[in-house]
Parts: structure tokens; C-alpha cells; sequence
């Protein structure tokens, strides 16, 4: 993927681009700059060791990153799995900065991050979503992705509550 720009709803304009082995410090920084709403779905915590995990996604070639004025404010990511029962699928993670949710720039990052994967011949990418990420799951179905399953009490909110969680994927057409 060639760097490109993605004009917002808003107006603004951010750079899209592949994750770069040098962007660990900036995802580090990129978290710490999240508020506790934008991470009320997440999993936390978002550390050097997590970070470093997701720092593979710049040799697959398969994370890009948001930057807007000199700061990553958004990443999606797919890990592909490597078992050979598991060939040709993945599993999908996006996080946006707060003051860029509602704007368009998840729908245009998991559209090219999709492409990306679909180009490298990967044959399905499935996620889990907490079921009252209301955004999150319309954003996913409205790119094609299907709920294939509920877990049931799965995820343990900040609100103290038990939320349920939904298991969604997207299977490319045949080449």
C-alpha cells in the first residue's frame, strides 16, 4: 500500500500508510493519548509487550496506521494465522483516537486494510466485538463482515457488568 490520504466527514485529512518497524514509540504514545471512553470496549493494558506483538503486522505488510499533524491516531491490523489448519485466515483489531471516531476514518482504514488482505490471498478474517459497541458492529456489517456467534457474558466491562460478545467475519470471494 502506497502512502494516501483520506479526507474525513469533518474535513480534516489524515495519511494512511503500512506500520513501519520505527511506529512502536508512536503506538505507545498513541494509547497513552486515548481517553478511558475510547478504550471502554478495548482490552487492555497497552504495553510494550502488546505493542511489540503487533509490531510484526510491519513485516506482514498487513497494519496500516492513521497520522494526522506528525501523530498515529488510528491502527488496524490483522494477524494472519500461521497454523496450517488455519491457512489463509486472520483475525482483525482497529483502535481510533477519540476525536477521530464518527468521522469515517474506521470505515476507510478497515476498507483498505480488507483490500490489503483480500490482494495477499487471504481467504477469511474474522474478530470478536463487544455486542453494545453499537459503531463497532454496524461498521463491520456494513462491510460485509457476518455475526457467526454470541459469547455469552464474555467480557467483563469498566462499568462493572459482564457484556456479551460477538464473533463476526468476512470470507472473500473465491479468485
Amino acid at each position: 500500500m502506497e502512502k494516501r490520504k483520506a479526507r474525513l466527514r469533518d474535513g480534516r485529512e489524515v495519511t494512511l500508510r503500512l506500520l513501519e518497524p520505527n511506529d512502536k514509540e508512536q503506538l505507545l504514545g498513541m494509547f497513552t493519548r486515548f481517553s478511558q471512553d475510547a478504550l471502554m470496549w478495548s482490552n487492555p493494558p497497552y504495553d510494550e509487550e502488546k505493542i511489540s506483538r503487533w509490531m510484526g503486522g510491519a513485516e506482514t505488510g498487513l497494519s496500516i496506521v492513521a497520522v494526522f499533524d506528525n501523530n498515529l491516531v488510528g491502527i488496524a491490523a490483522i494477524h494472519e494465522y500461521t497454523r496450517p489448519r488455519k491457512k489463509g485466515t486472520g483475525g482483525m483489531v482497529i483502535y481510533i483516537h477519540q476525536d477521530f471516531l464518527g468521522v469515517g476514518l474506521g470505515t476507510t482504514m478497515t476498507k483498505n486494510l480488507l483490500s490489503i488482505a483480500e490482494k495477499k490471498g487471504l481467504h477469511r478474517i474474522g474478530l470478536w466485538v463487544i455486542e453494545d459497541n453499537k459503531a463497532a458492529v454496524g461498521l463491520y456489517r456494513k462491510l460485509g463482515f457476518k455475526i457467526e456467534g454470541l459469547l455469552q457474558d464474555a467480557y467483563f466491562g469498566t462499568d462493572g457488568k459482564y457484556h456479551n460478545m460477538l464473533v463476526m467475519g468476512i470470507v472473500f470471494p473465491e479468485n
